[in-house]
């Protein structure tokens, strides 16, 4: 049998794959098959590297077998006729069919070696070939249980989702008390119908401008947290999360990053995110972040002609809700701007005329979507004047430079540990690029998914400057490298099993690895019903709209932590205000002074009884009181001075803060009134 006729497949369902040389009759009798939504077991044989089908075959067919075999093949030919009846059987009674994976690793013959490699090939099948029998009934039965059956992602998805919502993660999203104003806002915003255009909740800030652009988020907390209490405001942060996270594994997937390495990704990704992981607007960014980069990417790998409509209208539809949701817009409209600037160059560079009309057509879209999406931002109650607010607030040094979220990490904790080793990885993925000259390894198909391009490296140095500058942008700068690392990283790591030396054990190993993880990552992206996360995530708001409680057991119960925030001072303070009421005294109604981080905490425990002096609305406040408020805190020279402009004549500080130990040393200007191991109120004589 002539070799040229040798060849590698993938059978499935859903694909067919061939490298070499292939009848296209062949081809046409196996497509029409499938088609037909059948697939029959596929038989191996010898001189002709082709999978046969177990039906009738012409004689011609097997005559061409019997010539294959007769060349020391008679074990094969037996083994052969012994599965064709087994499968016969099987195919009568209708109960299953199998589907055979041949790897596409084995390196592709061509004509010209041909020769060298037929006679060796049958020897070798062993180790090229990877029988995957799947027992599933006829083809309705196995749609229904591609339905029903949970996929990795669908369990990870589940198990993150419960554990922020009822698990070990519980206490994460209302770790940041900002979540209280947020919440407030909302409730007020649905009871005024009105968007509030002055500040409420202070009063240093009373009757000033505020820009409240999260005001879409927090009407969504507003109508959860009357339904639901805190249950429903962690509810949403659960599922935003983890719906996030489920994303960025299938977009590792569909990237070409074997299932293995995604998951390693993906927890790495999931650490860093932890530094900023609250149940604020902050959250609904990353999940556009990564919407943007994965249809981006989609964008410069598309032909023009197989362009979907919808992406160029994606861009500023998205937008629209963007801008009202959080201030993060901005980093969606840098990341347009940079797949922008690579289409003009890819222009320039191009080396053929065709490619060049491509670039040109591509740019030209992208600079459209670029415009139309600036333009989008404009929709929002304030107009413009949110862009130069937002400009005001980020370009002011001096909170950037005190304002904890923004400062640069540390490294000295978990979540900047994991963007270390993300960082780590992103240069191994680009020193094995560079190693293998950008070119795929010879036992892939040639997509370039391993060639880094322009936009990538671009998008990479971005994130890592956005995570270097500032700690709050740890969790997308993580999602974004490993999206770019990871394909190459695993193109790097399969390409071990062809590499030539004496390390049999490492060739051995990545192999087996490689080839499970693809194996894996294949029937991950059959499963696509996604019914146990649907039927979870709405099982979960069930119980919340009961206030946790599952028949008599409460499984939901989310609060601020009681050791974190002043629970029970506030508890005290309340319980003071409704005694004066009830004893008809005109009752207190003194703002109250804490910390910034404690404010939305007051805000939502104390509002409209009581307002706050400050909180961390610190683009409404401004450097000029955030320096005031520092210096208060902090006890510098003049914090006396402060104190009395502000007009304070309730605090409530930190037990053991330097404001309140200062204040202890004035007794016979103020006196504790409540004090426990987490706050002290304080009030003046």
């Amino acid at each position: 049998m002539n070799a040229g006729r040798n060849a590698l497949a993938i059978v499935g369902p859903q694909a067919f794959i061939t490298a070499g040389y292939v009848q296209d009759r062949r081809i046409e009798l196996l497509m029409e098959g499938f088609r037909k939504r059948f697939a029959e077991p596929f038989q191996a044989r010898r001189g002709r590297n082709i999978l046969e089908g177990n039906h009738d075959q012409s004689a011609a067919d097997h005559s061409l077998a019997d010539r294959g075999s007769a060349g020391g093949g008679g074990v094969l030919s037996t083994k052969r006729r012994a599965e064709e009846q087994r499968n016969q059987k099987d195919e009568n009674s209708g109960t299953f069919h199998d589907k055979l994976i041949i790897s596409a690793r084995e390196k592709r013959i061509t004509r010209s070696s041909a020769s060298q490699h037929s006679a060796g090939f049958i020897a070798r099948l062993p180790h090229t070939l990877l029988l995957h029998t799947l027992m599933t009934p006829a083809q309705p039965t196995s749609s229904a249980l591609r339905f029903l059956l949970p996929s990795v992602g669908d369990i990870i998805f589940i198990f993150l989702f419960w554990s922020l919502l009822a698990g070990p993660l519980s206490n994460r999203p209302l770790a940041d008390a900002d979540i209280g104003w947020h919440i407030r806002n909302g409730e007020q915003m649905l009871a005024t119908h009105s968007l509030p255009r002055t500040d409420p909740f202070s009063s240093t800030m009373q009757g000033q401008p505020w820009f409240a652009w999260e005001w879409l988020y927090d009407i969504l907390l507003g109508i959860l947290h009357q339904a639901c209490g805190l249950n429903g405001v962690v509810w949403l942060c659960a599922l935003l999360v983890a719906a996030i996270f489920v994303l960025l594994l299938s977009q590792l997937l569909r990237g070409g990053t074997g299932l293995l390495l995604a998951i390693v990704l993906m927890l790495l990704a999931e650490a860093a995110s932890t530094i900023h992981l609250y149940a604020r607007p902050h959250i609904v960014s990353w999940l556009f972040s990564l919407l943007w980069f994965v249809v981006l990417e989609q964008w410069e790998r598309c032909d023009q002609g197989s362009l979907p409509r919808w992406i160029f209208w994606f861009f500023p539809a998205s937008m629209l809700l963007w801008v009202n949701v959080h201030g993060g817009w901005i980093f969606g409209i840098v990341l347009l701007g940079i797949y922008t600037f690579a289409a003009f160059v890819d222009r320039v560079r191009a080396q053929d005329a065709l490619a060049a009309i491509r670039a040109s057509h591509r740019a030209r879209a992208m600079a459209s979507a670029f415009a139309a999406s600036a333009v989008a931002t404009l929709v929002n109650p304030f107009g413009w004047r949110l862009h130069a607010h937002i400009y005001r607030y980020l370009g002011d040094r001096y909170l950037m430079n005190h304002i904890d979220e923004f400062r640069s990490p540390d490294f000295h904790g978990w979540s900047q540990r994991s963007f270390a080793v993300i960082l780590v990885l992103v240069v191994i993925a680009f020193a094995g690029n560079r190693l293998s000259g950008n070119r795929t390894s010879d036992n892939r198909t040639s997509d370039n998914r391993g060639k880094l391009r322009l936009s990538q490296l671009l998008v990479v140095l971005l994130a890592a400057y956005a995570g270097f500058y500032s700690s709050r942008n740890l969790p997308v700068s993580s999602m974004l490298l490993v999206l770019v690392a990871g394909p190459i990283l695993w193109e790097n790591f399969a390409a071990l099993a062809d590499k030539p030396g004496d390390w049999h054990w490492v060739r051995n190993g990545a192999a087996r690895i490689s080839n499970f993880s693809d194996r894996m990552g294949a029937q991950e992206m059959e499963l696509r019903g996604h019914l146990w996360p649907v039927v979870s995530v709405a099982l979960a708001f069930a119980i919340c709209l009961e206030g946790g409680w599952l028949g008599s057991r409460q499984l939901i119960h989310a609060q601020f932590d009681p050791k974190k925030v002043p629970a029970a001072a506030v508890t005290f303070l309340q319980q003071e205000f409704q005694d004066s009421k009830n004893k008809d005294k005109q009752p207190t109604t003194e703002p109250v002074f804490s910390t910034d981080s404690w404010g939305g905490y007051l805000i939502y425990r104390m509002y409209p009884e009581r307002k706050v002096v400050v909180d961390d609305r610190h683009d409404l406040y401004g450097s000029d009181r955030i320096r005031q408020y520092l210096i208060l805190t902090q006890g510098e020279p003049g914090w006396q001075s402060v104190l009395k402009d502000w007009q304070i004549r309730t605090a409530l500080l930190p037990a053991d803060s330097t404001l309140a130990n200062l204040l202890r040393e004035l007794p016979w200007d103020w006196r504790v009134v409540y004090e426990d191991k987490v706050a002290a109120v304080f009030e003046r004589r």
